[in-house]
């Protein structure tokens, strides 16, 4: 059961709620909690996601430095361990780390450390994408179009290891619930899925089957052994890297029968999942449900358990980058939102409902991506206008409440009202000169 103070919801701590704020919704949903109507996962979910969806522009922003004067973000990644330290890949090759739990005086995120593009070690063109270690902030990854993944250890900002590639590296990505492999997935514009073993320092094998350029892969968060891969053939194929035939399906957004031994017998045609290259993938938080975003602007959601479409209408997003494109899903929250650049815009969905609940606007062209800080329920995007922006909840309006809510405060403020009249008509009325003595 949830406190008087919300002493368990941090977040909420930070922001000043109070059990008594009407403007939350919490007199009537803090009472069913505590007559036990209302589960407190379910309240704290519904708080949380009410926040998610009401960002909105700060003054926020990274801290620059003298040393970075045409540099801007090109991809970003935050730790999983603390939710504290960010990590940017530059334009000019070099790589940068911020602290976005200490806001120094000019309101900007200190820097903790950095490389320097065009420095001994840094990559020669623009960093494409960056990750952190899983497991902890021991270790970082980049890649770039000068054909190389590097591996950094932070603390002294030095690449300990590197994997040359006979391709152009489009993406690369670890898997978070590996223990029993340390693979990193390459997607290349060979149409080939590398992977590379980060204990051996050597690429062990190379997954086969797109019909031109890997666009993005994505490790599953439920199976440490599924990676799946999206290319410019309009596929989205899912792999086991431990059997001999890799490829287990492709993912069929017409939802045809399965015809599996047509597939092992190299079907003439395989199954498409988008219209057009597809340029993001991204799993929820407990791997249940996969979302697709291609250049068409179109969004798909996919049953992980059957790799089933589920035909959701999220409306008309747009993009005009053919690059990939990084978005984000909330987590701990219900429903569970999803956050996509469109073009100069985020726009927000409910992930099963396809509702549109906000839309973010503030940079100026097209948005690369974005990241989602589940500890403060902060948003950080970064678009090709050179811009890195941060976006932060605010308190809900009345307006947010449920219409029930709505109609129990107007009923409750028009008693009180109409209590407050009859009080002060009799307090006019009443004689103060008369005496009950007499």
């Amino acid at each position: 059961m949830l406190r008087e103070d919300f002493s368990d919801l941090p977040e909420l701590q930070l922001w000043g709620f109070k059990p008594s704020d009407v403007n939350l919704g919490t007199v009537k949903n803090l009472e069913k909690v505590r007559l036990g109507q209302l589960s407190s996962w379910r309240y704290r979910s519904h708080v949380k996601t009410c926040l998610a969806a009401s960002h909105t522009l700060s003054d926020v922003t990274l801290e620059e430095k003298e040393q970075f004067p045409n540099a801007f973000v090109t991809h970003a990644d935050l730790e999983c361990v603390d939710f504290r330290y960010l990590l940017c890949g530059l334009s000019s090759g070099g790589v940068a780390i911020y602290d976005t739990s200490s806001i120094k005086k000019g309101r900007t995120f200190s820097e903790v450390a950095s490389v320097k593009g065009c420095r001994r070690g840094s990559h020669k063109y623009q960093v494409d994408c960056v990750q952190w270690y899983p497991a902890d902030t021991g270790l970082f990854v980049t890649s770039s179009q000068d054909k190389k993944v590097k591996i950094w250890d932070p603390n002294h900002m030095k690449p300990v290891d590197q994997f040359s590639i006979d391709c152009h590296i489009l993406h690369h990505h670890m898997s978070p619930v590996a223990f029993k492999h340390s693979l990193l997935s390459v997607a290349g514009d060979t149409g080939e899925v590398i992977l590379c073993d980060l204990r051996s320092g050597s690429s062990t094998h190379h997954l086969q089957g797109h019909d031109g350029a890997v666009q993005v892969t994505q490790w599953s968060p439920r199976n440490q052994y599924i990676l799946l891969s999206g290319g410019r053939d309009h596929t989205v194929r899912v792999w086991d890297v431990r059997a001999g035939h890799a490829c287990l399906r492709a993912l069929d957004m017409n939802n045809s029968p399965p015809e599996s031994s047509r597939f092992k017998k190299k079907m003439k045609k395989i199954p498409e999942a988008h219209k057009s290259r597809v340029t993001s993938l991204c799993f929820t938080h407990d791997g249940s449900w996969l979302l697709s975003f291609s250049y068409d602007g179109d969004l798909k959601l996919w049953n992980t358990d059957t790799w089933k479409n589920m035909n959701i209408d999220y409306g008309e997003t747009y993009t005009e980058l053919k690059k990939n494109l990084r978005m984000a899903v909330s987590y701990y929250t219900y429903p569970n939102l999803v956050f996509i650049p469109c073009k100069s815009k985020i726009v927000v969905y409910e992930i099963l409902s396809g509702k549109m609940v906000n839309v973010l606007k503030g940079h100026f062209s097209s948005v690369l991506g974005v990241v989602y800080n589940p500890l403060s329920m902060n948003l950080h995007s970064f678009g090709t206008d050179r811009s890195f922006i941060t976006w932060i909840p605010k308190k809900l309006l009345v307006s947010d409440l449920s219409d029930e809510e709505e109609e129990e405060e107007e009923t409750i403020s028009t008693a009180r009202k109409t209590s407050c009249s009859a009080k002060t008509k009799q307090q006019a009325t009443q004689d103060a000169w008369s005496s009950d003595e007499d």
